[in-house]
């Protein structure tokens, strides 16, 4: 059968025969099949709603390897890859989450199969995270992707803001194929092994069952950020920009106890000459052992199996796993200490002693210590049985489940905070040198723990069918009710939780539960022969609060070539559990605007500042859902048999978001306080904000049959932002982000394919909009830098003239593309400071 590419040069084989019982040509067919966005079977998939459809056959010729390099192929999903780029971070490091319509993640519902998967365990307390990790579902037994592009709400209950991913598995399926597949950059990094198995036997229709099983095992080498030239260094002066190294220095550099702010004179002579600026020695930390892309670790499996208890009655059990283990390394650990005023290396330590007596506060890095390392391990179990089927013209189907995910971080290289302070202040520790004592240093080092625990567990009952007959046809219903139970267990070690353990941040934790009732209906009114109309209706019971979900669509077909479609949607989101029931959290931060250095009354230069401080955010068991109003009008057309092709404006208007003041907005309103050098700026979550996006989407697809070059199929997928536009707190206007830092106006895939006897050809031109390098629109004129548009190409060759055995060859990022530089991104520590917006990786071909 068949399988997929890898990095820069890959080749894949894969082994075995088999048929596969797919979804059909869905506008030729009289077979009804529900498509995600209604709960009632339809012939045709194009409905009120635009739904993408990614069939398996697109998905291997994407070469992609993960869910998530997938959805990257896909204009309208928003990229924003953290995950996969940072390292230092306790939750978001390693995983991969989707968004779309330029609202967060938690915003978009990720279904397997039309059912429910657990969030992620460990996520921030701002409630970013809060989202299914798609690395860990395989892609090899995905049959076939289904993207509703609107507010699904009405149908599917809460976080269905932006829309709805459907992924959707293999089923009746017969025969087996093994897939192996390799590859690596031209630099002879980032290698790629992968190697999967499905296999099924039985047919429904004959021998009463059918058992699918599906592994997909993937392993992936890191990319270090010294080893692209874009990200080796985060001295960004040869790019013309700042210089982003770190005033945390082996050397230790003298600050002022009062006000935090550098003196300008170095503890310790800079180990490089050319390292001290500005009177205090620099550290880069992009220059040594932090990756560029993670490296991964990966086993997924999936089990179905289906029994046709009568013809028209069949039941299933659905067995999903997966693992995935991460290692992380982050520089030695950063802190201030308490240390002689004479030069150690001068004379000897006299202690104990304080500020005013003979000693000095530094910044320094205790490079002895070793590299601060993080391995987690991620499990995720779904597990779901149920019927469905057809009894007196009623399609029905009740199924359960049970999904559980599991991470556990643990952590090593960091030190208890009482030992450390203890030992810093008392002289036994010089933390600039490297001769101290070995199992001294060991004795002070502790093993942070965290372990986090989400669960969900539902019950999922409906029916459809005719109700009666109009003029125009036959009216069609759905009801249908849910019932959701949701747990959270995130137990940092109690060290953690207390903030005491040096070179982490303080992670706070919780212990919650809930659970949620819903029922909906919907009813699908052919008004007249080419007009039908779509009404819902979801009406959802929360501890707290209760929501009701209307949606009203329409689809006119003047003509069987031309059709207008339209939707109004409204949909809400209920916060999660860790943002209404978690306690308080640290994350480090360095404030770098001039207005920042005056309002905590630090001296620097212009364009100087840089102060290391900690943002403490927090929970609120006084959130109200964010609910949202989504729009729709679009049309669907061919041209003869040669195009066709959508065109779909949309805009979604967010109230009550859950959001905090930034860090800036803090400083400047007070919500700030100062322990010794340490900063500390307060936000905390709050139904304060706004949003109002808008855009357009375009698909269009042409095919040629039968030429010089065989069958040839073109594609374009475009989605382009109209606004972005986000209101900060209930008072303030709405400001328009629109290409802005890491929101481009618009994001492109072209592809062409050419199947020629045994032989199939695929190019695929994927495009992002250039932006303003600013993620602050207010300051943007005529002079503000622009980081460029960026394209890459990557090319695919797929061979099955032998039986049995299909060869696939491709390259990723054919001309060896480097994204374009972000001064943004090199300069401001809340993103991974490698010098490109996270739209893009630095692994090139």
């Amino acid at each position: 059968m068949f399988k997929r590419t890898k990095v820069c040069a890959g080749v894949l084989a894969a082994l075995g025969g088999g048929l596969i019982v797919s979804l059909p040509a869905l506008a030729q067919s009289a077979q009804r099949i529900e498509v995600t966005g209604s709960a009632i079977k339809r012939v045709d998939v194009e409905g009120p709603a635009p739904v993408e459809v990614i069939t398996a056959k697109e998905i291997e010729r994407t070469g992609a390897t993960t869910v998530n390099e997938l959805i990257k192929s896909v204009s309208s999903i928003d990229i924003f890859d953290q995950g996969e780029l940072a390292s230092n971070s306790p939750s978001g490091s390693g995983t991969a989450n989707l968004a779309m319509r330029g609202l967060s993640s938690s915003n978009l519902l990720v279904l397997l199969n039309g059912r429910r998967l657990p969030v992620n365990a460990l996520y921030d307390a701002s409630g970013a995270g809060a989202a299914v990790d798609v690395n860990m579902i395989p892609i090899s037994a995905i049959e076939r992707i289904e993207i509703l592009k609107d507010g699904g709400s009405a149908i599917y209950g809460a976080d269905a803001v932006a829309g709805v991913v459907n992924i959707i598995t293999k089923t009746d399926y017969q025969g087996g194929v093994g897939t192996v597949g390799y590859g690596q950059s031209s630099r002879g990094d980032a290698k790629e092994k992968r190697a999967n198995f499905v296999a099924g036997f039985g047919d429904l229709t004959k021998d009463r069952f059918n058992v699918l099983f599906g592994l997909d095992v993937f392993k992936r080498d890191p990319v270090l950020r010294k080893d692209r030239d874009i990200s080796k260094s985060v001295d960004f002066r040869r790019y013309g920009s700042k210089d982003g190294r770190r005033s945390f220095a082996p050397e230790g550099n003298v600050v002022d106890p009062n006000t935090g702010g550098f003196v300008g004179i170095p503890y310790t002579p800079c180990a490089n000459a050319a390292d001290n600026a500005a009177g205090r020695c620099k550290y880069d930390f992009n220059a040594s052992l932090l990756t560029s892309i993670n490296g991964a670790d990966r086993v997924s499996a999936l089990a179905i199996g289906s029994f046709a208890i009568t013809p028209d009655i069949k039941a299933f059990v659905e067995v999903v796993g997966s693992q995935t283990k991460d290692h992380f390394e982050a520089h030695p650990v950063p802190d201030y200490f308490i240390v002689p005023v004479n030069n150690p290396a001068e004379a000897p330590y006299s202690f104990p002693c304080a500020l005013e007596a003979g000693c000095v506060y530094i910044a320094g890095r205790f490079m002895q210590g070793g590299p601060r390392i993080t391995d987690r391990k991620a499990d995720l179990l779904s597990i779901a049985t149920g019927l469905e089927g057809s009894t007196s013209a009623l399609d029905w189907k009740f199924n359960v489940g049970h999904g559980v995910s599991k991470v556990q971080n643990q952590d090593s290289g960091y030190y208890d905070l009482n030992k450390w302070v203890d030992a810093t202040t008392s002289g036994q520790l010089n933390p600039t040198v490297n001769t101290n004592d070995p199992a001294f240093v060991e004795s002070l080092k502790v093993r942070p723990l965290r372990v986090g625990k989400a669960t969900t567990d539902y019950l999922n009952a409906q029916v459809s069918g005719d109700a009666f007959k109009l003029p125009a046809g036959t009216l069609r219903y759905a009801v249908g009710f849910s019932a959701v139970r949701e747990t959270l267990s995130d137990k940092p070690d109690p060290l953690t939780q207390a903030g005491e353990v040096v070179g982490s941040i303080q992670q706070s934790a919780v212990e919650a539960s809930r659970t949620e009732r819903g029922i909906f209906g919907e009813l699908q009114i052919p008004v007249l022969s080419n007009l039908e109309a779509q009404l819902a209706l979801r009406y959802d019971k929360y501890p707290n609060e209760s929501k009701t979900s209307p949606k009203v669509g329409f689809k006119y077909s003047p003509t069987k070539r031309f059709a207008v479609r339209g939707s109004y949607t409204e949909s809400f989101r209920a916060p999660v559990l860790k943002q209404l029931y978690g306690a308080q959290e640290q994350g480090a931060v360095t404030l770098t605007t001039d207005a920042e250095c005056v309002a905590l009354g630090v001296s620097a230069a212009p364009g100087e500042c840089q102060i290391n401080a900690f943002q403490v955010n927090g929970a609120n068991p006084s959130l109200k859902a964010e609910t949202g109003k989504t729009y729709n009008l679009g049309i669907v057309f061919e041209a003869g048999e040669h195009l066709n092709a959508s065109v779909d404006w949309w805009q979604i208007k967010k109230r009550n978001d859950i959001a905090s003041p930034t860090v800036e907005s803090a400083v400047q309103q007070g919500l700030w306080s100062k322990d010794g050098a340490r900063f500390f700026v307060y936000t905390n979550l709050q139904n304060i904000a706004g949003l109002q996006n808008q855009g357009i989407d375009v698909d269009a697809r042409m095919r040629f049959r039968g030429t010089a070059l065989g069958n040839l199929t073109f594609r374009d997928g475009l989605t382009y932002y109209i606004e972005q536009k986000t209101q900060t707190t209930a008072s303030d206007p709405l400001v328009n982000y629109n290409a802005t830092y890491a929101l481009p106006r618009w994001r492109n895939t072209f592809s062409a394919t050419s199947e020629m006897g045994p032989w199939t050809f695929t190019g695929a031109l994927r495009s992002v909009a250039g932006f303003y390098d600013s993620n602050d629109p207010t300051v943007i004129s005529s002079t503000t830098r622009q980081v460029a548009s960026d394209t890459e190409a990557d090319v695919q060759v797929m061979y099955t003239g032998v039986k049995g055995l299909t060869l696939i060859g491709g390259i990723r990022n054919l001309a060896d593309h480097m994204p374009p530089f972000s001064a943004t991104n090199g300069t401001n520590n809340q993103y991974t400071q490698q010098g490109f917006a996270e739209l893009y990786n630095n692994r090139g071909c």
